[in-house]
C-alpha cells in the first residue's frame, strides 16, 4: 500500500484556492505513523480502500518519504462520509459544495464505498440524534426554553396553508415522518420543507431568545447546520446536506421580519 495524502493539503494540491497555512496538518494514510504527519490507520474505517482513489501524483512529506495524492473524487467521498458530524461543519460543507461539486456523480462502486465509510464513521464517532418515535409533547420537551409553540411557529413560516412536514407525519401527534410520503414531494417542496424547519429553529433557538436582536441570515445558517448534524437524521438530513446550497438560497430576511411582526402584535 502506498502512503496516501488526504485532507486539506490534498485538497489544496488540486485546488490552490483552498487556502492552507504552514501548520496545516499533513493527513496521511500509511501502515505506520510518519513523523510530522497526522496518521490515519488503514485498519480504521475503510481507510485501506482509499487506495483505489490514489492518483499518480506524488508529493514529498515534511520529514521523510512521499505520498500519492488522493483524487478529488476520493476526497469528495471522504468529505461526504462525515458531513453529518458537527465537527468543523462549515469548512467541510463549503469544500464539498464548492471545489468538490463536480465530483458528486458516483458509480455503484463509489456509492458502496461511501455507504460503508459513512456507516463506519457513525460507529467510530457516535453522535446523538433525536428520537422521532415519540409524541410531539415528549419530542419538544428538551432543554431549549420555548416562548412559542413549535408547531405554531411552523404555521407562521409555512410556504402553503399548512406546514409541509404535516404531509409526512405517520399519524397526528407523533413526531415520526414517513419516507414514502417524503418521496411524493417535488424537489422544490423538499427544499421548502427543509427551509421551513430551518427557519423555525433559527427563530426558536437564536432570534426569539435575543428578542430578535440577532442577524437573521446568521441564525438561518446556524439552524441549517443543526438540521444537517444534530437535530435531524436519516433521509431528511441527507437531503439537507446534498442540497445545502439550494436551501441557503431560500433564505428570505423579510420572512423573519413578517413573523416577528405577527408575534409582537400578540
Amino acid at each position: 500500500m502506498n502512503n496516501l495524502l488526504i485532507g486539506s493539503r490534498a485538497l489544496n494540491y488540486w485546488f490552490p484556492e483552498v487556502t492552507i497555512s504552514e501548520d496545516t496538518d499533513w493527513d496521511v494514510i500509511s501502515y505506520e505513523p510518519i513523523e510530522g504527519c497526522e496518521w490515519h490507520n488503514p485498519g480504521i474505517l475503510n481507510n485501506s480502500e482509499v487506495q483505489r482513489y490514489a492518483s499518480s501524483h506524488v508529493i514529498c512529506l515534511p520529514s521523510t518519504g512521499t505520498a500519492r495524492v488522493v483524487t478529488p473524487l476520493g476526497l469528495a467521498l471522504i468529505k461526504r462520509s462525515h458531513l453529518h458530524r458537527s465537527l468543523s461543519f462549515q469548512k467541510h460543507i463549503t469544500h464539498y459544495h464548492k471545489p468538490l461539486s463536480p465530483y458528486h456523480n458516483l458509480s455503484e462502486e463509489d456509492v458502496q464505498f461511501l455507504e460503508d465509510r459513512t456507516h463506519l464513521t457513525k460507529e467510530q464517532f457516535p453522535q446523538g440524534n433525536p428520537n422521532l418515535m415519540q409524541s410531539k409533547e415528549d419530542f419538544f420537551d428538551d432543554a431549549v426554553e420555548k416562548k412559542y409553540d413549535h408547531d405554531y411557529l411552523h404555521e407562521l413560516f409555512a410556504y402553503y396553508d399548512k406546514p409541509l412536514y404535516t404531509k409526512l407525519l405517520r399519524q397526528e401527534g407523533l413526531a415520526w415522518c414517513e419516507r414514502d410520503k417524503w418521496e411524493l414531494l417535488s424537489h422544490a417542496d423538499k427544499l421548502k420543507c427543509i427551509a421551513e424547519e430551518t427557519q423555525v429553529i433559527a427563530a426558536e433557538r437564536f432570534m426569539i431568545p435575543k428578542n430578535w436582536n440577532y442577524p437573521s441570515k446568521l441564525a438561518y445558517m446556524k439552524a441549517l447546520e443543526k438540521v444537517c448534524t444534530t437535530l435531524c437524521s436519516g433521509w431528511f438530513r441527507d437531503y439537507a446536506i446534498d442540497y445545502y446550497p439550494e436551501v441557503i438560497k431560500l433564505f428570505k430576511e423579510e420572512k423573519f421580519k413578517q413573523v416577528q411582526s405577527i408575534l409582537e402584535k400578540e
